[in-house]
């Protein structure tokens, strides 16, 4: 009769290089479409050239196309790196949008008022020249460099065993166990989490009075799910070393 086997055991080598690095970015990461218009504002402009003024020479003038897009989509952006739009906000921005459209609509049937508003918006001419998006691009370049830098030197790192937390430009590290450690995902701001996905983990760990709080994780239903199967992992190794 034969006998079933159990699985061996894996390696402590190979559960050793399992580990989860999680990163918390700054919010200006979040200026990257102000970053992809000026890119793009800029190469435009580099195409159409300059005109030629009085006297033949040579006038930079922007295209005001450019400079209205660039203008919308530096607002916008400002908006989502300045606030949190949570659930509950984002509903009532959408409801309060919505009412004024009607509004609008039910006044301009009654008075006439959409020839007024036309006007308003016709006579928004912003125009910026190549070497202001050319700055502004290579400043916006410069700071998510330095930002992408700073990330390589302060983040988590997960393992079966523990928390590590990696900070500083010396190697400091801080240690926590994993063992008894919760996790609570939250998405605060609906549109940082259209723009790159992200959101806050929190961890609980259980030798520890405080909670882990890390804001702005890229990709957080992923990581999410990563650290729940290797914490998963952990759990069933204590049960087995408890039996």
């Amino acid at each position: 009769m034969s006998e079933t086997k159990p699985p061996a055991a894996a390696a402590p080598e190979t559960l050793s290089q399992r580990s989860v690095i999680i990163r918390p970015w700054p919010k200006v990461v979040f200026l990257y479409p102000t970053l992809l218009c000026s890119l793009v504002c800029w190469f435009a402009q580099l195409l159409q050239g300059s005109e030629t003024g009085a006297g033949g020479a040579a006038v930079e003038i922007g295209s005001r196309a450019l400079g209205n897009t660039f203008l919308a989509v530096f607002f916008l952006n400002l908006l989502v790196f300045a606030f949190d739009f949570s659930r509950i906000k984002s509903i009532t921005l959408v409801v309060v949008l919505v009412a004024l459209g009607l509004g609008l609509g039910w006044a301009d049937a009654t008075w006439g008022i959409a020839g007024g508003v036309r006007d308003v918006l016709s006579a928004i001419d912003v125009r910026m020249s190549t070497q202001f998006y050319g700055l502004m691009s290579g400043f916006l370049l410069l700071v998510m460099l330095i930002v992408l830098i700073n990330t390589r030197f302060n983040y988590y790192e997960i393992n079966h065993r523990e928390i590590l937390h990696h900070h500083g430009y010396l190697g400091d590290i801080t240690r926590m166990p994993t063992s008894g450690l919760r996790l609570n995902k939250e998405i605060y701001d609906l549109f940082e989490f259209f723009l790159l996905r992200s959101g806050r983990l929190v961890f609980y760990p259980q030798t520890s009075r405080e909670a882990i709080v890390i804001d702005n994780v890229l990709n957080v239903n992923k990581v999410e799910d990563r650290i729940k199967d290797l914490l998963s992992v952990v759990a069933v190794r204590f049960q087995d070393g408890a039996h």
